[in-house]
């Protein structure tokens, strides 16, 4: 890693709960993606998947998902300083898949949480998240989806981001099990794309 290129710092902890802050602000639209495990999850999944749109079109995506409403900014600095605290997230995510993607892990991996409850919301967030980036850029994910044998790495981003009714059949162990093989699973999905570039 570069580590003059400031947009090539991660975030520390106390800048992820500064962003955090803000996306779950009354300066952000309603429809805003409200938590960094949500964000995390997004941007892994632009990351991990076939393509990276422009930064204008995946912040704007972040904030509002279908009629592009913007955050209300105190200040050009706090527009300034949100936008670099997203490339910068965004980019230690990148660097993570180019220089050791076997070693990725989702930011609940690497945060600390109360209980168990803000646990599982933080697993459901990030899963929501990445089906989010995958609708981002759904036409480019059209072939992972047609083949029977990717598609089903996408199966526990589905469940635990509550998209289908499988989550609440499911058992607490089946359960468990995905959150614990989900990593893996992104891992997979990276590799078939990269093999694919």
């Amino acid at each position: 890693m570069n580590s003059t290129d400031p947009l090539l710092q991660p975030l520390s902890l106390e800048e992820i709960e500064e962003l955090e802050d803000f996306l779950a602000s009354d300066s952000t639209p309603e429809e805003c993606m409200t938590s960094m495990d949500m964000l995390d999850g997004y941007m892994t999944a632009l990351i991990a998947g076939p393509e990276v749109p422009h930064p204008d079109v995946w912040i704007s995506y972040i904030w509002d998902q279908e009629n592009g409403e913007e955050p209300a900014y105190l200040s050009d600095d706090e527009a300034s300083v949100v936008r670099e605290y997203l490339l910068r997230h965004m980019n230690s995510i990148a660097v993570q898949f180019e220089e050791d993607p076997e070693d990725f892990l989702p930011l609940y991996e690497r945060r600390e949480y109360i209980d168990e409850d803000e646990i599982a919301f933080a697993v459901e967030d990030w899963a929501l998240g990445f089906t989010m980036g995958m609708e981002l850029t759904h036409e480019s994910w059209k072939p992972f989806f047609s083949d029977d044998e990717a598609a089903v790495l996408a199966f526990p981003m589905f469940v635990l981001g509550r998209i289908t009714d499988d989550y609440d059949s499911m058992s607490d162990d089946d359960r468990d099990d995905l959150v614990r093989r989900m990593p893996d699973f992104v891992i997979r999905i990276h590799e078939y794309w990269r093999e694919r570039k």
